[in-house]
């Protein structure tokens, strides 16, 4: 098992940047996958072709994979409404400098909508903190808040992360709201679910707030020295902190902004989104980090017997000798030599002819 595991992290080490280069192109291509599939404008087989490109081309070029696959979706966007193609071209231009940069965390944010559907929405936060730290993982968990309640509400859901997960939006909600609007129509549209009144607006900015603190938070514990030396426990209780605070944020808010009665509360997906969020995140920075810790190398243990030459001694020097060279599991020390007597230091003599004394000009 150790030779396995330091198998395993020599491959991960040398060929790490591969390795994360191969997981985000992938991840990206089954983004543009999943869209493709259902929305099937494409000529038949060009969905696959398009897929693989994305992938190829990540492995290598991800600014590049990037722009592909944003080209790619160009497209079934237009089939849908033409400003909503225009907006998202030129989201995906202004963006492309970081988004490619941190593909990664592109696609992490971007498969938000699936992942809330299966409850695995709050692992996006606590991963952002624990792989980019302080600074981009704050980053990070606002942009997956925002845009779970943009592609939720262009679908006509209900965008409170309370209700939101288990929820996906549909092709048909996103037809039926933007079918032949114009652009300020359009952009009504977008802005409406997020601010019918002050009060929500006020709700739903904190909601995204609170996702980038606490993505923020996990970022800055996280790179604390401790974490090392207390390592995987550390990562659990790191992740365990961020699972509380962003569940007791949405609940102060809900009960704050909203007057909900925490009674009334369906607290089922809640509870699976915590449980989830805790296990799959602590999960999956546990072998990170055991991929790139290095791995403890094996330790062989050789008793060395060193001959010693045993000269004539007093009774009482030998039995002394013999007792201590004994220990407690049967092995024997090298006994100590016995020195002769020393003879007692004297001071000099002094001797007042020997001293020379110079004068100096």
């Amino acid at each position: 098992m150790t030779a396995l595991a330091r198998t395993t992290h020599t491959i991960y080490k040398r060929y790490q940047s591969l390795v994360e280069a191969i997981i985000a192109a992938v991840g990206l291509a089954l983004l543009v996958g999943v869209v493709l599939a259902s929305m099937p404008v494409y000529p038949p087989n060009w969905a696959p072709v398009i897929v693989a490109v994305v992938a190829l081309v990540g492995f290598r070029w991800p600014t590049m994979a990037y722009m592909v696959a944003s080209l790619a979706l160009v497209y079934p966007i237009y089939t849908l409404s033409l400003y909503l193609a225009i907006l998202f071209f030129a989201i995906a231009i202004l963006m492309h400098r970081p988004a490619s940069h941190y593909l990664g965390a592109t696609v992490l944010v971007l498969a938000i909508p699936v992942l809330a559907k299966y409850h695995l929405h709050w692992t996006v936060p606590l991963l952002a903190g624990l792989w980019w730290g302080f600074v981009n993982g704050f980053w990070i968990g606002a942009a997956a808040a925002l845009w779970g309640k943009l592609l939720g509400g262009m679908a006509g859901l209900d965008i409170d992360w309370l209700v939101l997960a288990g929820q996906s939006p549909t092709l048909a909600g996103i037809m039926q709201r933007y079918s032949g609007l114009g652009s300020l129509e359009t952009l009504g549209k977008l802005v409406q679910p997020l601010a019918p009144d002050t009060t929500s607006l006020l709700y739903h900015l904190l909601q995204i707030a609170t996702w980038a603190l606490v993505a923020g938070l996990v970022g800055l514990l996280a790179n604390q020295k401790w974490l090392y030396h207390r390592f995987p426990w550390s990562t659990l209780g790191i992740s365990a902190i961020a699972i509380v605070a962003l569940g007791g944020g949405h609940l102060f808010l809900a009960v704050w902004l909203r007057q909900i009665n925490p009674t009334t509360l369906d607290y089922e997906p809640f509870l699976m989104a915590a449980v989830l969020g805790l296990m799959i995140s602590s999960t999956l920075e546990v072998v990170r980090q055991s991929l790139e810790l290095p791995v403890a190398p094996k330790m062989y243990r050789r008793v060395i017997s060193v001959p010693v030459t045993r000269t004539a001694a007093s009774p009482e020097v030998t039995s002394d000798a013999a007792a201590t060279s004994i220990t407690h599991k049967g092995q024997s020390k090298p006994s100590p030599v016995p020195l002769p007597d020393l003879p007692e230091w004297e001071p000099p003599e002094e001797d007042n002819n020997d001293l020379i004394l110079l004068e100096l000009d």
